[in-house]
Order: C-alpha cells, then structure tokens, then sequence
C-alpha cells in the first residue's frame, strides 16, 4: 500500500509518501509562503525522492481541518484532483490530530490550533504506540473553558504559528502527516465529489452575511 499523504492547514506544510503506513520520504517545512505556490511542486519532489510514479500510488490522505479556511481548501482540492485522476481513494483525517501524533508523544495530549480572540480549536486524545482514544472530539472552543475540562495532559501547539491564547506550558510541534497512518481508524473514507474542508466554524464573512439577511 502506497500512500500520498498531504497537509496544508496552516503556516506549516507537510507532504510524505508511505509505503505499508512506514514513511518512504517527505518534505515538511514551517514558514510563511502560500501553499497554492509550493504543493504541486512538493509532491512531486517528495514522489521523486521515493522514487515512486503517480500511477503507483493506492490512496491520498489529506489533512480536512480545522485551520486556515485558504490552507485546507488548497489542500482538499488538490487531493480531491489527484485521487479522480487517478481513480483511487481519498481518505481524510484531522489536522488536529496530525498534531497529536507528529511528534511521537504518547499519552495524554492536547493538540490545539489558535483560533484568535481567546478561542482555539482543540481536542484531547490519548495515544499509544498504534492505537488511541479520543476523550474530546475536535471542536472550536474558548480555551480557559476547554483547558478548564482537562487534567494532566501535554498541551502540543506549533509555536512558529501567532499565539494569542494565555497558555503558560505548552510543547512545540511541527505538523508531520506521514506519522498518521501508523492510526488507520483515525482514517475516513470520503467521496471526493462530496469531500469539503471540515473547518468547524464558519467564516467571518459567511457569519456578517447571515446576521444582515
């Protein structure tokens, strides 16, 4: 099984090939440029440096959110376009827990994305070396009322992105999507004609539009 596994939901971008859910090669980078000008480069230096054609690929798995709304809708589209190109699956998995597992840190961890204006969006999960537990589902949520529900685990942020929220403690991370496959139930199947971003919240814009119909 050969898997292109993409994820672009925020500052940070990670692209990898798997091969049996073991990391074959990737490319992660954390810096400001936006992803519609690097990924489709990305994926085919990181399909180069596996030595692996397009054709020879069984599945993608993308990153859906939540994050940027611009992020992860770069990332869908270009998963959605390669897997009818190539008449294979895509499957999807949070971004979140992207985060949770990207660093090899087990046991209890709460992987979180500023949101601004005191909120984030979180989850808290326990991990162990192949399988896991999701104790709060992904959600967007204030961060003293999130933080107020949980008790002794490692807060996991990547501290390269603007941090606005009053966190004391917390455990850099760089997303790394090639560790999510070793969690196959943390996979979805999609239909990628109905596969949208899952960002948990709408937008400003979508929210001033629907309080001045």
């Amino acid at each position: 099984m050969i898997s292109l596994l993409l994820d672009t939901s925020n500052q940070a971008l990670s692209v990898a090939v798997n091969r049996n859910s073991r990391m074959v090669a990737e490319i992660n980078t954390n810096y400001k440029k936006t992803h519609s000008e690097t990924l489709v480069d990305n994926i085919q230096k990181v399909l180069e440096i596996a030595d692996i054609k397009k054709n020879e690929l069984d599945r993608i798995i993308v990153a859906k959110g939540p994050g940027s709304y611009t992020g992860v809708r770069i990332g869908i589209t270009v998963a959605k376009m390669l897997a009818k190109q190539l008449d294979i699956p895509v499957y999807t998995v949070s971004s979140l827990f992207v985060l949770a597992v990207s660093n090899g840190q087990e046991g209890s961890t709460v992987p979180l994305i500023d949101a601004r204006r005191g909120h984030v969006y979180g989850a808290w999960y326990k991990i162990g070396p192949d399988d896991y537990t999701e104790i709060i589902a992904p959600q967007y949520a204030d961060f003293t009322a999130l933080s107020a529900e949980i008790e002794d685990a490692v807060y996991l942020l990547n501290g390269e992105e603007r941090i606005t929220i009053d966190i004391e403690k917390y455990t850099h991370v760089t997303p790394r999507i090639s560790q999510t496959e070793r969690y196959e139930k943390a996979l979805k199947l999609e239909d990628a004609d109905q596969l949208v971003p899952d960002y948990l919240r709408i937008s400003e814009a979508e929210r001033n539009w629907q309080e001045n119909r």
